[in-house]
């Protein structure tokens, strides 16, 4: 998985793991993937696709609560979801990576 972080890492850290304004980013994506901060550089580190499995779990789990199934969805659709779903946490005082 890449180390840098991804617009989805936000949205997920956002939308699944409620991220709060006085918090990291991180934080609310462990919290997002039902993970800790240590089992996340263990899984990184092994590189064994269990963190690529919980990210991808976390991304449809969003798209599902928003009304949209990702595996039947058009990607006019994903893209539509994407872009409302990323207001929304920007509303919420979310500042997305470069």
């Amino acid at each position: 998985m890449n180390t840098k972080p991804s617009v989805e890492m936000y949205l997920c850290a956002f939308h699944l793991g409620r991220w709060e304004a006085d918090e990291s980013v991180e934080d609310a994506y462990h919290r997002a993937l039902d993970i800790t901060a240590a089992q996340f550089q263990r899984m990184r580190r092994d590189g064994n696709g269990a963190l690529q499995e919980k990210h991808v779990d976390a991304i449809h789990r969003m798209y599902e609560a928003a009304g949209v199934n990702p595996k039947t969805a058009t990607e006019s659709e994903k893209a539509s979801l994407r872009t409302r779903l990323m207001n929304e946490a920007r509303k919420g005082g979310m500042r997305f990576p470069a």
